[in-house]
């Protein structure tokens, strides 16, 4: 006869130490409970004898840093089932919260102490290394100000104090800030959140509406601050910059049966006026812009813009733009502008786009024919449905009269 006496104690040992019982006497206990209490806090070491030859960056967990956060930041793992309940259906429940203070954010986890252990390690892992680590309010405390912490290597132009400081850190009104629009709820149920962003917080008129995950509305804030992409961004005066003055950069388009469009665009980063502090418009940036240009919209074939009844409109001034395009729909839009805004590797701004579509029958593709001095006149079709290819290119430069020829076709005329 088998006796299962030995193969019975080691199992009910395992499972004690599965269960994490305090009242358990192995003295190699290492159930969830003993591991998330070190989990926690990162797990410091209690003799700084076993930290020797660490270095200062992993030694934050003994300075109560755990996480390398503040102590009550650190993560929080809640229970959901008790042991009693987990040995019943051979699991554990945990939640786990990376930030006690941030409730909205946490993840479910079940498994064995052993799974969960894996587990809790996983996540907290994976957090760091997409970024999620990243805590918003965090961030915006020390941007609001200017970093005003990181200021061991600061020898740079941005100091803390003096003329090529933020002007507007200088007074505390007129900081940044933000409003949260999405409740604790809708954070977890959506998986990002929406905030009303202000780049100066004494204009309550100038604003910007901007949504994602904490590290995604980081690199949006970012953008906006130094490419200026608020729809209503403006200068220290107060105001947008003027086009008039700045460089223009033509597109021309044909299509079948005589149809032609053309836009154009500002270069505000370049001038040709000696008066103007701007760096000053050369050869080699007229070569530059051609090369572009054919490289956008002549290769490998010509480019097709594709007009229709819808408008999408284009406001923002400091990258050079201010005006409207019909297309056939809000995507045809979208591929035109990001071509344009290519020839100066100028970047997108939501904030700056408008859509706005025509209702039905608005513009018929066969209007009525009209009567004038007597005699039956045919109507024009207004924003008709049709495609357009790319023709050729031009600058203008303000000091000079005549414009210069930049790319015919799939040809670069400016050599």
């Amino acid at each position: 006869m088998t006796n299962y006496s030995g193969v019975s104690r080691i199992l009910s040992s395992y499972l004690g130490q599965e269960n994490g019982s305090e009242t358990a006497k192995t003295p190699d206990n290492f159930g969830a409970d003993i591991f998330i209490d070190d989990f926690e806090d990162e797990f410091p070491m209690g003799d700084s004898a076993d930290t020797e030859g660490w270095t200062p960056e992993s030694r934050r967990a003994n300075e109560g840093r755990p996480w390398g956060g503040k102590f009550g930041d650190r993560p929080k793992v809640h229970e959901v089932n008790q042991p009693v309940k987990a040995q019943e259906r051979g699991w554990r429940l945990l939640d786990l919260h990376p930030n006690r203070n941030h409730k909205e954010e946490y993840y479910r986890l079940a498994g064995t102490p052993a799974e969960l252990r894996i587990l809790l390690q996983l996540v907290r892992a994976t957090r760091e290394m997409v970024g999620k680590n990243i805590n918003f309010e965090e961030w915006f405390e020390q941007w609001e100000k200017g970093f005003p912490d990181a200021k061991e290597q600061r020898n740079g132009n941005f100091l803390l104090t003096g003329d090529k400081q933020w002007d507007r850190i200088k007074k505390p009104e007129s900081r940044p800030r933000f409003k949260e629009w999405t409740t604790s709820q809708q954070r977890i149920d959506w998986g990002f959140r929406v905030i009303e962003y202000w780049r100066d917080r004494s204009n309550e008129s100038d604003s910007v509406v901007l949504s994602g995950t904490d590290l995604q509305l980081v690199n949006h804030v970012i953008q906006i601050e130094y490419e200026a992409g608020g729809s209503n961004s403006k200068n220290k005066n107060g105001n947008w910059p003027p086009l008039k003055g700045q460089p223009q950069i033509k597109l021309y388009f044909l299509g079948d049966n005589k149809a032609s469009a053309e836009i154009s665009l500002r270069i505000m980063d370049k001038t040709d006026d000696p008066k103007n502090p701007l760096p000053k418009i050369d050869k080699l940036d007229l070569k530059n812009y051609a090369r572009k240009i054919k490289e956008l919209f002549a290769v490998p074939s010509l480019f097709v813009w594709e007009k229709g009844r819808e408008v999408i409109s284009y406001r923002n001034r400091w990258q050079g733009f201010e005006g409207w395009y019909l297309c056939k729909n809000e995507a045809a839009g979208r591929a035109l502008l990001l071509k344009l805004l290519a020839i100066t590797d100028s970047v997108l701004d939501e904030a700056s786009i408008r859509l706005s579509t025509a209702p039905a029958g608005t513009f018929p593709t066969n209007p009525p024919s009209v009567f004038v001095l007597g005699e039956e006149v045919k109507s024009e079709i207004q924003r008709p449905v049709v495609d357009v290819k790319f023709h050729r290119a031009e600058i203008m430069l303000p000091k000079l009269k005549t414009p210069i020829a930049l790319v015919e076709k799939s040809h670069i005329v400016y050599q």
